[in-house]
């Protein structure tokens, strides 16, 4: 159990030194993964850098996400989740469009503070506050492929194990120091866990981009 994010991103960071995992820069999901992501750019002193994600949630369902999509054209559904939920193609599909259009509407505000994704040649560390289903995860890993990256590793305070088999795919690692067998929701782990709205993360993303030129 974390405390809030930044305890979960101390814990993070202890995990990914016992692993030795190197990076060049630190990829954040935003919203949720940028104050992670911005603890574990700290205590690395490495450069940071943000993907934006829309998730697709399941009908009825909101905690569960069946499909991510990023800038750029980018996304993945989840088939076998669709069909074990019963989600027809059709919701799909127009899920899919509308988050197509609003994840390039935000990336638009992102990227007036933090400039295009810089990643070619470098090893990533793409950070989030928890891997539920792998969808943004995977997602962002087509990104910072197209983008050149020559490596990803996949680190989140807390993911359930068979997720991390999957993610294990098409990840080059994955490093997560939590992995409860009984995973429902990334908040059952951490005792305080606010929704980050997207003016909180470009705020911290500012806040960040001043401590490195003071």
């Amino acid at each position: 159990m974390f405390t809030d994010r930044s305890d979960a991103a101390q814990q993070l960071v202890a995990a990914l030194r016992r692993r030795d995992a190197v990076g060049d820069v630190v990829v954040a999901l935003a919203p949720n993964g940028v104050p992670v992501g911005n603890v574990v750019a700290d205590e690395t002193g490495l450069p940071m850098d943000v993907i934006v994600i829309q998730r697709i949630r399941a009908p009825n369902h909101p905690e569960l996400t069946i499909g991510a999509v990023a800038p750029g054209g980018f996304s993945w559904i989840n088939s076998p989740m669709m069909r074990f939920l019963d989600v027809n193609w059709e919701y799909v599909q127009e899920a899919k469009t509308h988050a197509s259009d609003t994840v390039e509407a935000r990336a638009v505000d992102y990227g007036e503070t933090w400039g295009p994704l810089d990643v070619a040649g470098k090893r990533v560390l793409l950070v989030d506050d928890g891997i539920p289903t792998g969808a943004a995860m995977r997602v962002a890993t087509q990104r910072l492929r197209k983008a050149g990256a020559d490596e990803v590793i996949a680190a989140a305070p807390v993911a359930p194990p068979d997720v991390l088999d999957e993610v294990q795919r098409w990840a080059d690692d994955v490093v997560v120091p939590l992995k409860p067998a009984a995973f429902q929701a990334t908040a059952d782990y951490y005792e305080e866990f606010e929704t980050v709205t997207d003016e909180e993360a470009t705020t911290a993303l500012s806040d960040l981009v001043q401590r490195r030129s003071a």
